[in-house]
This record gives structure tokens, C-alpha cells and sequence, in this order.
């Protein structure tokens, strides 16, 4: 294959460069003339796509005109994907895209596109199935040279400078960015048409590679209570939604219980005992897996009873044993609390990436709050507090929280070490040499105990062999590698003493930092999709810190509620019902994905939870019904091949603009997969508003991914929980207020209690006032209920509600 050439013929190529001037005449042979590529990126509303407006290349935006261009003068489209708080991203802008002659054959062989993968993600992960599947790796920038059809004639991440040796022999020496552009310009030159017919038969593959979500083998089975019919109805708003007479649909007999025990198993298995986590270096926080540890001790007893006890039990324990090695490593800011870093270049978590990702922080909030709700009673100072708190305000302070509304997508790895430096460094932000560390401590006594605790070394703590380029030289990145009591017994002083030293210690060291440091940038973008993920963290916290620190609580409601506003306004299309995915001065032409609208539903109903305002879950209603109207992939009936539709939801819109796939996200990665989040509010929403198409959907959705899941459950927990929920139910709680909002202190501590995650519909809240409510005229059940009962709080169970008791928030 021709991509599979490139890399062996490049080194010649580099002993035998093509000139420049020679390159751009052959590659416009038989071509009109056209005129110079003028940079067109400053029209983007994306940060980082915006800061390369003023390069040497050409950057054009990824649209019909820059395609069209590549069509007509016959080129090949550079399409470089990357992010504003990634290192290497910015380290190829800095490095490649500056270099003179980069620029010049950038500019005169090839369309250079550039995008923001947090903008078009799809993208990103349809060619970054490419580029792992033909290089064995992936990450940040992705760097790809497709067909003027878009299709990948060969692609890779970083690439070194032009020039660069990394270090290594001439024959391990990895190709440097200008030797593949002298390689591409040549293939394509002499071999278009095989790149041209080989690259097609990859887009063939990646079709195959894709069908996650269209090879489920269950026939929709509808009951006695459903339609025969696949009849289709209108919503309340317009919207032509899959009619109620589904609501019968079965969850497919092949899905079970089992999968939950087959899933344990596997995640157990790749566990780490010694620094948490699972798997080796590189080693990432995996949110959803550990959400999904956290949730099975506390899913319905016949869940627990596949799985056994003990199973369980072991369960939390490898998550709260992860969460204490990232509490302790140096992922975590341990001097200013902002946040940890996206993940770690060791298996011992003490070399981070230093980018700081919001939706994962957003995320980790979740996790650390049923942390410290499982591993105590939820009171302040106990183990894991302090993770919680430290969250809570990163993400409801400056500069994550941005005054309007909303929240900001990222900060970067890369910062300048004091002010007025000329060059930024990776990491900058978080490092100490010994000397400088003991220096702003102060102290000798002081300063070793702090160092003694953090593990800050007089050459520094970031061992040779996890800094190849010196990145790092004498520098230490701050993690916990002794208890304090430890440190106490060994300098036979208090333990309440050894605290005031490190306390002290942390804030001399902030204060310093504040004042000599610029702060990482970020990336003031607002992803509505990421949004919703800090808004149901945020909602969570609120309920949980309600009776221990009431502000902090009320500052987690208000940036959430404000977060839920800024996006109505200024990102809902009311009148097309549709909602748009970008926000930065202004709103961006790309559409919402289905992630979006998922992740913003289920923030949304965790807004109506915790503030009992409705207009949230009728907005989150309003949401469900376009994302199921524009991804939703109505049941063939009986379905019989790949290309069959089969349920749940499409990551893109029908058409979307330049994609040459659509896929289905069914798999959890370091986000929550679109369809297990969407399945669980569907779920929830199906029983608030008395909707059953709703579930019905919900259970259609878990059907599509019935052969993978069978298959490799340990990859798709978040539709497990789906199962759990399709076949033990869910259970509602009903509080009813009095006319003035007031609640019971039993009724505060069942909130306080549900607010540990348990997603997959697994639980549903409902706070009502009158049968004037929207919930309650939806719902007979809700109606009756508030129109006999007296305010307090009630449990569904066994299809009556009864008054809760003190066991139910034990």
C-alpha cells in the first residue's frame, strides 16, 4: 500500500530532496494556474483554530469552497486536527508550521485545512481509527493527507521538526514533518490514481470498522400493551418522534444480568494493585470505568447477586484505591486546587500531560463526590472531602467559569515559568527546583518536611528515562509519597503540626505562583456537550454539600443554572429546534452532535433536581424529542443486515457536512458514551413524563449494540447499567412540598443520599408542589399523588407510592 511505502521511501527522499520549485510545477501540470491560498481561519470561532491566522500557511477552514479547490487544481487536502491545550499540537505550530519551506510546499502542493477536534470530533475519531489501524498508535495533533473526496491517503500524529534527530541512529530516526511533505508531494505526483483507488478501499474498511451499533441481532418484540405497528406519530412540538405503541419493546433475551459479571472480570483483571488504575503506560483516570465499579455494589440486590458479594465489595475497593493514587500523584494541582491533568506518561502517575481538560475535571467531581459519600458518612474532613471541595470551586471560579455563563473547555499544558520568559514550556505552571521550593518556603525546618511530603528532590523528581528530551532537569512535579502521620513519627513531631507545615507550606507556594507565574491559557471556547457534563457534576455536589456547606452549594446551583441559561439563549434555536455545538464571541455554524444533546439532557434533569424549577425538564424534553427527530435510527423491522437500521443513536446528523461516515458511539472512552448517557435519560424522562416511546427507545437503543456488547462488555458499562435498568426497572422518589418549597430534614437527607451516581436510569427524582405542576399534569400517578398526600417524601414501590422511612436514607 502506498501508505505503508511512505515511510520507507521518505529517508531517501530526504537524501534526495525534490526542489521546491520543480514540485509546485509538476503538481499543476495540466492545471490552470490559480491564484495564491490566502488564510482564511480568522473567520473560526475556534481559539485554536483562530491562532493560526497570521502563520506562513495558508490555512484554509474545512468547507465546500476549500474542497472544491483541492478538486479543481487536483491537490491533496493537509488536514491537520488538534487542540489549544494540547503540548504537541502547539509544539508542531511552533516548530513545523513556522519553518519557511514547510510553509511554501504546504501552501503550493497541497489545501492546508485545519480544525479543532473538540469542534468536530467526529472527525477526529473517524481518521484517528485510521491512523491507529495503519500505525498501531494514536494521538494529538493528527496530522492526515486525504483525497480531494476527503478519503485518507496517509496520516500520523506529531512529526518531529525538519531537521530534528530525536536522539536516535539514522536508520531509527523518525521522519520529520518536511520529509513527509517532499514524500507526499511525489507519490501524488506519480501514483495518484492508485492513491486515489487505495485509499477508497480504506474507506471501504473503515465502513466495516464502524458498525458498532448496526450489527444487533434482536427483532423488537412488542407485548400484548403494544402496537403491531411501526406507526409514526407527532410530538407537542412538530417533531416526527417513534409513536408510544413501542413502549413495549423488549431489551433482546441474549442481554442479561451476566454481562455485569463478565465485565467485573475483565476491569479486575487488567486492575493495578500497586499504583491503581488499569493497564500500563501511558495511564489514563477512565471516569466511566470507574463510575461503573463505584455503581455495582448499589444497583438493585439481584444485580449484586450475579455478581457476588465479594465481587462487589472488590470493586469499590479498586476504585477507591485509584482515586487515592490520583488524589496523591502529580495529576493533581496540590498547590492552587485547579484541577488535575488529563493524564500521566507512567503507570505510577507522577509524570502528567499537564493539559487540564474541564469535562474530565467535571467527571473526576463526580467521582470524587461518591467517594467520599461511600468511603464515610459525608461529613466535612472526611477522606476525600477535600478533592470535592477543591473541584467544586476549579469549576466554579475564574477562569473556567466565565462571567456570562458557561464554561470554558480546557487549559493548556504549556505556560511560560515567570513573566516576561519568551518561550513557554510544558508544564511550566507546576514545577519546582529544590532551590526555588525551599526559598519561597522559607523556613529550612519547614521547607523539608513540605519537600519530604511531596517528594521534592535536590535534582529534581522526574526520573531520566520518562524525560528523554530533559524536559524536566531538576525540576519536581509536586505528589504526596508520605502520609502525614508518617511524616510525623519519623520528625517525632504532632500530627496536627506536620499539617500546619504542609498548609502553610501550600499557600506560600500559591502566593508565589500567583505572582510569578502566568497562569496555563484556556481555551474560552463553550462545547454545550462538555457543558452539560459540568452542569450534572455541579448539580450533584450542590445536593450533596447542601448540609455541610451550604455556600459552596449554592455556588455550584448558581454556575450551573447560569451555564443551562447562557445555552437556552444563545444556543437553542427554538425556532428550528436546533441546537449548535460552539460558542466563542459569538455562536459557531457547526451544529449540535448527538453527544451534545445528550450530555446537556442529563445536566439539565440534574438542574430540575436540585432546584425543583421545571422549566429545565421541560427544556430537557424539548431536547430529547429533536435529538431523537435528527440521530435516531428507527428499527428496520427485522433487521437481517449490517446496513439495516437497528436503533440508538448516530453520532452526526443525516448529511452531516464532510464526513464520509457516520457512526454510532456505544463504546465508553474517557467520556461517557453518547447512547449509554442518552438511554439513561430516556429512561428517566420516559418515567417523569409519563412517556413510554421514551423507553421504548431506551430499550431499542440497548438492542443496537447487542453483538458487541455480548461480546466485550467490560467496554460498554454505561449500557450495562441500561440492562440493569430494562430488566429489574427503576425506582422513583416522589417529594412533595408544601406551597412555600420547605422540606423535611428526612426528605433533605434522602437528596443528599441519591445525589451518589446512579446512572442508567437506575433512579428517578420527582419534586412537586401542586397538581398544577407540568410533571404532575403529565403524569396521573404524580397528579393523584399530590392531590391526596400531604407534603413529604414517597417511594414507588410495586406500583404505590408509601411514605419513606428512616431506612431508606440510612
Amino acid at each position: 500500500m502506498v501508505a505503508s511505502e511512505l515511510s520507507q521511501a521518505a529517508r531517501a527522499e530526504k537524501a534526495d530532496p525534490q526542489p521546491l520549485q520543480l514540485a509546485a510545477q509538476q503538481i499543476n501540470d495540466g492545471h490552470e494556474p490559480a491564484p495564491p491560498l490566502v488564510n482564511r481561519v480568522g473567520q473560526s470561532k475556534s481559539p485554536y483554530v483562530r491562532s493560526h491566522a497570521d502563520g506562513r500557511v495558508a490555512w484554509q477552514l474545512l468547507n465546500d469552497e476549500s474542497i472544491e479547490r483541492a478538486r479543481k487544481e487536483n491537490k491533496l487536502i493537509f488536514l491537520h486536527i488538534g487542540f489549544k491545550a494540547c503540548h504537541y499540537s502547539r509544539l508542531t505550530s511552533t516548530e513545523s508550521f513556522t519553518h519557511r519551506e514547510c510553509a511554501s510546499i504546504l501552501n503550493e502542493s497541497f489545501i492546508p485545512v485545519i480544525i479543532d477536534r473538540e469542534e468536530r470530533p467526529e472527525l477526529d475519531t473517524i481518521y484517528m481509527n485510521y491512523v491507529q489501524a495503519v500505525s498501531g498508535s494514536g494521538g494529538w495533533p493528527l496530522n492526515l493527507f486525504l483525497t480531494p473526496d476527503l478519503e485518507p491517503v496517509f496520516g500520523g500524529t506529531y512529526y518531529p521538526a525538519p531537521g530534528s534527530n530525536n536522539g536516535g541512529s539514522d536508520d531509527e530516526e523518525r521522519l520529520d514533518f518536511l520529509a513527509i511533505l517532499r514524500k507526499l508531494q511525489k507519490v501524488w505526483k506519480e501514483q495518484e490514481p492508485r492513491c486515489r483507488q487505495e485509499a477508497k478501499e480504506v474507506v471501504v474498511k473503515l465502513h466495516d470498522f464502524a458498525a458498532e451499533g448496526t450489527l444487533g441481532t434482536a427483532t423488537v418484540q412488542p407485548g400484548v400493551a403494544g402496537s403491531q405497528t411501526a406507526a409514526i406519530g407527532r410530538s407537542e412540538t412538530g417533531l416526527e418522534l417513534p409513536e408510544s405503541g413501542r413502549a413495549a419493546a423488549a431489551v433482546s433475551s441474549e442481554l442479561d444480568l451476566d454481562q455485569l459479571e463478565e465485565a467485573y472480570t475483565h476491569i479486575a483483571g487488567t486492575f493495578d494493585p500497586v499504583y491503581g488504575g488499569f493497564g500500563l503506560a501511558p495511564k489514563f483516570p477512565t471516569p466511566p470505568k470507574l463510575s461503573f465499579l463505584l455503581r455495582l455494589p448499589r444497583y438493585l440486590s439481584p444485580a449484586q447477586d450475579v455478581v457476588g458479594e465479594t465481587e462487589c465489595a472488590h470493586a469499590t475497593e479498586m476504585a477507591l484505591f485509584t482515586l487515592r493514587k490520583m488524589r496523591d500523584s502529580s495529576l493533581r494541582d496540590h498547590v492552587g486546587g485547579s484541577g488535575f491533568a488529563r493524564y500521566s506518561v507512567t503507570a505510577d502517575w507522577s509524570v502528567p500531560r499537564f493539559e487540564k481538560l474541564v469535562a474530565q475535571n467535571a467527571l473526576l467531581l463526580g467521582l470524587y463526590l461518591d467517594a467520599w459519600l461511600i468511603a464515610g458518612s459525608g461529613e466535612k474532613d472526611e477522606e476525600f472531602y477535600d478533592v470535592v471541595v477543591e473541584l467544586v470551586d476549579y469549576l466554579t471560579s475564574s477562569p473556567i467559569n466565565l462571567a456570562e455563563g458557561g464554561f470554558v473547555s480546557s487549559e493548556a499544558a504549556d505556560s511560560y515559568y515567570r513573566r516576561g520568559d519568551r518561550h513557554m514550556r510544558e508544564g511550566a505552571y507546576n514545577l519546582w527546583t529544590r532551590r526555588e521550593f525551599d526559598t519561597v518556603i522559607g523556613d529550612d525546618h519547614e521547607a523539608a518536611l513540605a519537600a519530604s511530603y511531596w517528594n521534592v528532590l535536590e535534582h529534581g523528581n522526574v526520573e531520566p528515562d520518562q524525560d528523554p528530551n530533559d524536559e524536566f532537569m531538576n525540576e519536581n512535579i509536586l505528589r504526596v509519597v508520605k502520609d502525614i502521620p508518617e511524616i510525623g513519627r519519623q520528625a517525632g513531631i504532632t500530627t496536627d503540626e506536620v499539617k500546619r507545615v504542609v498548609t502553610s507550606a501550600k499557600q506560600k507556594l500559591k502566593a508565589h505562583r500567583e505572582k510569578e507565574r502566568p497562569r496555563p491559557e484556556a481555551d474560552t471556547k463553550i462545547v454545550v456537550g462538555r457543558n452539560g457534563l459540568v452542569i450534572s457534576s455541579l448539580t450533584r455536589a450542590a445536593l450533596a454539600l447542601s448540609t455541610v456547606d451550604a455556600s459552596k452549594s449554592q455556588a455550584a446551583i448558581e454556575a450551573a443554572s447560569k451555564a443551562a441559561a447562557f445555552i437556552r439563549s444563545n444556543l437553542w434555536d427554538q425556532s428550528n429546534k436546533t441546537l449548535y455545538r460552539i460558542y466563542h464571541e459569538g455562536v459557531g455554524e457547526t451544529k449540535a452532535l448527538a453527544e451534545d444533546y445528550a450530555y446537556l439532557i442529563e445536566g439539565l434533569i440534574g438542574l430540575y433536581e436540585v432546584t425543583a424549577d421545571e422549566k429545565w425538564i421541560e427544556f430537557a424534553d424539548e431536547l430529547q424529542q429533536a435529538q431523537i427527530h435528527i440521530f435516531y435510527d428507527s428499527p428496520t423491522p427485522e433487521s437481517t443486515t449490517s446496513r439495516s437500521s437497528c436503533g440508538a443513536f448516530y453520532t452526526t446528523p443525516e448529511n452531516a457536512p464532510h464526513t464520509i461516515l457516520r457512526l454510532k458511539d456505544g463504546m465508553d472512552t474517557a467520556l461517557p458514551s453518547t447512547n449509554a448517557v442518552s438511554v439513561s435519560n430516556l429512561f428517566r424522562l420516559g418515567t417523569m413524563l409519563n412517556n413510554d416511546s421514551y423507553a421504548a427507545t431506551a430499550r431499542e437503543s440497548i438492542n443496537a449494540f447487542e453483538a458487541e456488547i455480548l461480546q466485550y462488555p467490560w467496554l460498554f458499562p454505561g449500557l450495562l447499567s441500561g440492562v440493569v435498568t430494562a430488566r429489574l426497572g427503576g425506582v422513583t422518589w416522589v417529594v412533595v412540598r408544601g406551597p412555600d418549597g420547605a422540606q423535611d430534614e428526612l426528605t433533605t437527607k434522602l437528596l443528599r443520599k441519591l445525589s451518589v451516581e446512579a446512572s442508567g436510569g437506575l433512579r428517578n427524582v420527582v419534586l412537586l408542589k401542586s397538581e398544577e405542576d407540568v410533571l404532575a399534569q403529565r403524569n396521573p400517578a404524580l397528579k393523584a399523588l399530590v392531590q391526596t398526600q400531604r407534603p413529604g417524601s414517597y417511594l414507588l414501590e410495586n406500583g404505590v407510592f408509601r411514605p419513606i422511612t428512616p431506612a431508606d436514607v440510612a
